[in-house]
């Protein structure tokens, strides 16, 4: 979804107070008799969690679904259950999301004094929290009680530290970003099923054959870049562009292969249909096992590795095929970009060392297996399987592929695809205004491709209202 917590420069001068405290505060039970003690043992006492006073801890994460639980919840149940002493409440307040409208609830309960103990946050934005001394640096815990660093993708531990190169976050996660495409749709358009578009122009000439027009507007679209993850960034990467310079002091939205990027989403879209047709069409989509591609109304879409779950959850019996995203241009190199979450500790928060043992419990193998457990039957239930997503752990996510192997072709392809694309992504720069930097790109994305506003003049406005986001943290940077 485009945030629409980006202004425009005509507010330069008058922020709200909203945007103001963000520049201040920071711009299953069936697993539990099988996991034994965890083995944890509780801050600088040494005392085991069991023996621990008894505390009450608060972990934010994404919101569940109207009936019944999710992935954390389920993790969260095996651990209250195991220490009745240390019980966790789940909140489920959106903290989540990339972005300044994304983190308002988050920001106003920082300022509030009600912030959670804990929370899933978004990696790259990480480093700009941190910097507003927000969340707590867990070197310390790392060293004290020997945390094996190693086990996850150098990258996503990069992505976690804040500009003084200390940790301020766990990996939960990472993805990257893949093709995918419906093989039936592909045949009935005369297109070869087998074979993704391989550059931008067979993508563009792809999603033209793709789409069905009728006297009310559209039957299929091929491709729609405000769907799923087709972000500008991959776009104007590949162009050769990119939004910070490495020091991260300056806004780059401007440079050339960035507008030549976003020039030709736009001119894609043209060729599918005029915005307005293409925009209701698509406000008539459906959610989960309705969404469009599942149901033939998109014949490709980008979207991570871990929709695979989504599809088998929903759609085990679809043909479909992914693979790389396309390329600028035929014999240049592979690139994806990849993304995830991370666990952290808020600085103010009281008990910090039971937060710090939660947050080795989630990101174990315990803890992930918990979760699991609850992910399976949650697509079982659905008529579908259960594939895991990446945690950004290789030897874990290994051995997950390995033990949740549907026999599916098209479904157990997607991960062997997605580990050896790896080595071919990039992350987003990291930065001391990330969710200001987010909202500059989405918005001239969305703004160009809807014809607003040339990619020229939108990329111009957006970066005077990043540079100048950035030059008020750098100024309060210590």
């Amino acid at each position: 979804m485009i945030g629409n917590g980006v202004h425009s420069s005509s507010r330069h001068g008058a922020r709200t107070r909203r945007e103001a405290l963000v520049l201040a505060i920071g711009p299953i039970g069936l697993l539990a008799a099988a996991c034994g003690d965890l083995g944890l043992t509780g801050g600088g006492s040494g005392a085991a969690l069991k023996d621990r006073k008894p505390v009450e801890l608060e972990w934010w994460g994404d919101a569940p679904p109207a009936t019944g639980t999710n992935q954390r919840m389920d993790q969260l149940k095996v651990w209250n259950d195991k220490y009745p002493n240390l019980q966790v409440k789940y909140g489920a307040n959106a903290a989540t999301g990339q972005g300044l409208v994304a983190l308002e609830k988050f920001v106003a309960a920082i300022a509030s004094g009600t912030a959670p103990s804990g929370l899933d946050f978004d990696r790259f934005q990480v480093a700009t929290y941190a910097n507003r001394k927000v969340f707590a640096a867990l070197d310390d815990y790392v060293k004290r009680d020997k945390f094996e660093m190693k086990r996850f993708f150098p990258a996503t531990v990069d992505e976690a530290m804040g500009l003084d190169k200390k940790l301020f976050g766990i990996p939960r996660s990472t993805d990257c970003r893949l093709l995918y495409w419906n093989k039936d749709l592909f045949r009935e358009a005369g297109l070869d099923p087998e074979k993704a578009p391989a550059t931008w122009d067979e993508l563009r000439q792809a999603a033209i054959r793709l789409s069905k027009r009728n006297a009310a507007g559209f039957d299929r679209i091929g491709f729609h870049t405000e769907e799923g993850q087709s972000h500008y960034h991959l776009f104007a990467w590949q162009a050769g562009g990119g939004f910070q310079t490495p020091d991260g002091k300056r806004a780059t939205l401007t440079q050339g292969p960035n507008q030549e990027g976003l020039e030709f989403m736009t001119a894609m879209m043209k060729d599918i249909g005029t915005w307005d047709a293409v925009k209701a069409y698509r406000d008539g989509w459906g959610k989960d096992g309705q969404q469009a591609f599942l149901i033939g109304q998109l014949g490709m879409v980008y979207q991570t590795n871990n929709y695979l779950s989504t599809i088998a959850r929903f759609r085990p019996d679809m043909k479909f095929g992914a693979a790389q995203p396309p390329s600028r241009r035929a014999g240049d190199k592979p690139m994806t970009w990849s993304g995830g979450f991370s666990f952290t500790i808020v600085r103010d928060s009281k008990d910090q060392d039971v937060t710090w043992e939660l947050v080795k419990f989630l990101s174990s193998e315990e803890g992930f297996a918990a979760g699991f457990v609850g992910d399976e039957a949650r697509a079982k239930g659905s008529g579908g399987v259960f594939v895991p997503p990446m945690t950004g752990q290789p030897e874990l996510d290994k051995k997950m592929f390995a033990k949740y192997r549907t026999g599916i072709a098209e479904v157990d392809r997607v991960p062997e695809v997605a580990v050896g694309l790896m080595q071919h992504t990039r992350f987003r720069e990291l930065s001391i205004a990330a969710q200001y930097l987010w909202d500059g790109i989405k918005k001239a994305q969305l703004e160009a491709i809807s014809l607003v506003k040339p990619a020229s003049q939108t990329l111009l406005e957006n970066n005077v209202v990043v540079q100048k986001a950035l030059d008020e943290a750098w100024a309060l940077a210590k």
